[in-house]
């Protein structure tokens, strides 16, 4: 019998989030290599996930729907799960996760989870908003917003750039999600500019700067530069390289995660064709 494909992804999802929950060494393989939550995974361990999955609320997890991601193709589907009460009554938007999935080889895999209903992914920004004015937010919007101690207890290796910027930018307050960028940017950056180098605290601070402009920060190049140890000029020389290897834009959705751009921005990328190419250190105008 033919297993249809809302069958292959929910049964990828239960072997996920089990996986998870045995700390199960080999939960990799339900995971889309250099994706967000393998990333997680390197940095801070199975217990990010299950934050992010809510798996606190230790309740029986159900599929409620699936979907197609928009302007995507069919290699990428995502999948909402609740944590329910009591069976027959639909859990509220608290309870509920999406998980995005890709297709790699002809088996799907796990590539985010955000711990929000499949058509409102909670942003990083969203989550500092709701961190801020509710007496108690809960575990995974905390954890989001980066306002929950978090420990670096990843299975992964961090190279010397990486373990630079990630404490780095841990110590200056960027939230789990935005030093995840940071390790992607870091690495596409490795495999595409292929840099000689033997400063690393010059890359560290690079990438640093670089996710303070995508976050629209009002950290400064010398600032930085001086918690680095390293020049300002050649902080910029550096900072070139990468847009210029990783075609950088405000919003990127690769490497920010201030979530989609206001509609101002979209109405002028529409007209023009194609997101702006904009240098990041071009004052931003975020319209209304």
């Amino acid at each position: 019998m033919v297993e249809s494909e809302i069958e292959a992804l929910w049964n990828t999802v239960q072997e996920f989030v089990h996986a998870l929950q045995r700390r199960d060494p080999t939960v990799r393989r339900w995971v889309v290599p250099g994706s967000e939550a393998d990333i997680l995974l390197d940095l801070y361990g199975e217990q990010a996930l299950l934050t992010l999955l809510k798996d606190y609320l230790g309740r029986k997890f159900t599929l409620l729907r699936s979907g197609p991601v928009p302007g995507e193709k069919e290699t990428l589907r995502r999948v909402e799960i609740g944590w329910g009460k009591r069976e027959g009554l639909r859990p509220t938007a608290e309870e509920r996760v999406t998980l995005q999935l890709r297709r790699v080889r002809g088996r799907w895999r796990v590539e985010d989870v955000w711990p929000s209903p499949l058509d409102a992914p909670l942003t990083v920004s969203q989550a500092r908003e709701l961190a801020g004015r509710e007496g108690r937010a809960e575990p995974a919007v905390l954890f989001l917003a980066g306002r929950s101690p978090v420990s670096l207890e990843g299975c992964g290796e961090l190279d010397d750039v990486e373990t630079l910027f990630v404490l780095g930018m841990e110590q200056e307050g960027f939230s789990p999600r935005e030093i995840v960028r940071a390790v992607r940017l870091w690495r596409d950056f490795l495999r595409l500019g292929r840099p000689a180098y033997r400063k690393p605290a010059l890359y560290a601070a690079t990438v640093h700067y670089a996710l303070c402009l995508l976050g629209h920060y009002d950290d400064t190049r010398q600032g930085i530069a001086a918690y680095y140890g390293v020049n300002p000029r050649s902080l910029g020389a550096r900072l070139a390289e990468m847009e210029r290897h990783l075609h950088l834009v405000h919003f990127d959705p690769r490497y920010s995660a201030l979530g989609p751009p206001p509609e101002a921005w979209k109405e002028r990328w529409l007209a023009s064709g194609r997101p702006w190419p904009i240098p990041l250190r071009q004052p931003v105008d975020l319209g209304e």
